[in-house]
């Protein structure tokens, strides 16, 4: 993992930094953090690689401010990283999407013709719900902040954290609460 992290440090590391110093904080950071970064981004996207790539983004533009020691909640910093890059991913998969519907000849039914598990009715019910609201359960209820931080983390009023994740649960509870209510 070091050598990995190691150009990094050695272009972006203040001057007169010792570059060790600045690793090991990166190296900490990175082992205490990545896999809730990663869960975080995968809830937000619905892709395993393209969550371990927002992550990676994230660390990438941090970085520099971090090794300044320009950051006092590097985790919080992180997070906000995550939660906009995968809106920027979000923005550019619509694009992207919008484009393959417009060539597509056929409609997409294989879709509907397969039945999931409970854990892909959820994922399906999760990437379901806009960017935003997503945003709000993920922050709220995979990584268990208050409503007070998930605002502070996106930006809003604490009354629209309120009520995108009630918008959202019911959606959800919709979607597969009676899959789960037995």
């Amino acid at each position: 993992m070091t050598s990995a992290l190691a150009p990094w440090s050695v272009h972006l590391a203040p001057v007169g930094e010792d570059v060790r110093v600045v690793d090991a904080r990166l190296e900490e950071l990175v082992r205490h953090h990545h896999l809730r970064l990663v869960r975080l981004a995968y809830v937000l996207c619905g892709d395993a690689a393209e969550a371990e790539d927002l992550v990676a983004e994230a660390y990438a533009r941090c970085w520099p401010k971090l090794a300044r020691g320009g950051v006092d909640e590097p985790l919080a910093y992180l997070r906000r990283a995550v939660v906009n890059g995968a809106r920027s991913w979000g923005r550019h998969r619509f694009v992207i999407r919008r484009e393959e519907l417009r060539r597509r000849v056929a409609p997409d039914s294989e879709r509907e013709a397969h039945r999931v598990e409970d854990r892909g009715a959820l994922a399906a019910a999760l990437a379901s719900l806009p960017g935003a609201q997503r945003a709000v359960v993920a922050l709220r209820f995979l990584e268990d902040l208050s409503e007070v931080e998930t605002a502070a983390v996106l930006g809003v009023p604490v009354g629209t954290v309120k009520s995108r994740a009630a918008r959202a649960l019911e959606t959800l509870r919709g979607a597969v609460g009676e899959r789960f209510d037995a």
